[in-house]
């Protein structure tokens, strides 16, 4: 399941240098793309940026148990945002329209190469995950930010350890 993780993240993350260079963070006085699985941050760290993505893994089910070892993992996208404009974030609703843009230019195509990124090199393990058209939730409007999780359904075969 790690490597479907790491693959999808390294995917999205890759997508979003290309449709939004700009859309970065800051963390430890490192510089990256605004895309975040939260379950890799160390623990106390500053919590949820605004105007970033950030990952949350759900458990893994086989799709059907009796027909194969096809899985699916439900992972959430959740980001906020509480706009640029100093004087009363007057432009929420423009910045959260632009996250959303977003996440729907990343996560197309809807598929990628599975890889295993232990050793800090991909390597193609032969297969590939997919997953489903972004599903939006309603918009949560928490003053002063704005923002919305998305679920997606991300489908693979696991991996078969082989030594």
């Amino acid at each position: 399941m790690q490597a479907t993780k790491d693959s999808f993240y390294i995917t999205l993350r890759d997508r979003l240098v290309a449709v939004d260079p700009g859309r970065t963070i800051t963390i430890d006085g490192a510089t990256r793309p605004a895309i975040v699985v939260a379950e890799n941050e160390p623990p106390g760290s500053p919590p949820t940026l605004c105007d970033a993505f950030y990952l949350h893994w759900g458990a893994a089910r086989a799709v059907q148990p009796s027909a194969g070892t096809l899985m699916e993992m439900e992972c959430v996208i959740a980001y906020r945002t509480k706009g640029s404009d100093p004087n009363g974030n007057l432009d929420r609703g423009r910045d959260l329209a632009s996250l959303d843009n977003d996440v729907l230019a990343i996560c197309a195509p809807p598929c990628s190469e599975k890889c295993d990124y232990c050793t800090g090199t991909a390597v193609d393990l032969g297969s590939s995950i997919f997953w489903r058209q972004p599903a939006f939730s309603a918009l949560v409007n928490a003053p002063p930010y704005l923002g919305r999780e998305v679920s997606v359904s991300v489908f693979f075969y696991p991996e078969v350890n082989q030594t």
